[in-house]
């Protein structure tokens, strides 16, 4: 009998230690099937040019008749260069969009001057940014200069299609 009893507390000893005599078993993992979608959605990059050339850059609608489309817009690009607008005076047709492009070593800036002064202010330009402004259909001549360098000066004109440029 002591052996039985000695062996029933072997058994129990050995149960408390390892702890549960029944192994678990794992649940099956069903996990659902990977897809992969058959069209990549893409996205537009645009990129500011490394090189700027030497000339401007007009995009020009043509205009048959005194009223413009108002899906046509036309944008036309000044650079600012060595404390300059190039080009300084510029032609263009009512609705046309205007981007200056610091492409200075400095910070710049555009606004108004003269009959238009008030009519817009840029704020600081800094080194490779740019600024843009649309005109109205008024024609006329809009000057403009940089608050920290007065010399720089340049003119926007605004004339009508019918209107011979001359």
């Amino acid at each position: 009998m002591k052996k039985f009893l000695g062996f029933v507390i072997l058994m129990i000893a050995f149960i408390c230690f390892t702890g549960c005599t029944q192994t678990t078993v794992p649940e099956a993992v069903t996990t659902p099937p990977t897809t992969i979608p058959t069209s990549v959605p893409t996205t537009e990059l645009t990129l500011a040019p490394t090189t700027v050339p030497a000339t401007v850059v007009t995009t020009v609608f043509p205009v048959a008749t005194r009223t413009m489309s108002p899906s046509i817009k036309v944008v036309t690009t000044i650079y600012m260069r060595n404390n300059t607008f190039v080009p300084q005076e510029l032609t263009v047709l009512p609705g046309t969009g205007i981007t200056w492009i610091n492409d200075d070593s400095v910070v710049h800036s555009v606004k108004t001057i003269g009959n238009a002064t008030g009519m817009f202010n840029s704020g600081d330009l800094v080194p490779g940014s740019q600024w843009s402004y649309t005109f109205g259909h008024r024609e006329g001549r809009y000057e403009f200069t940089c608050s920290y360098h007065p010399e720089m000066k340049g003119a926007i004109i605004i004339k009508n299609a019918d209107t011979r440029l001359n």
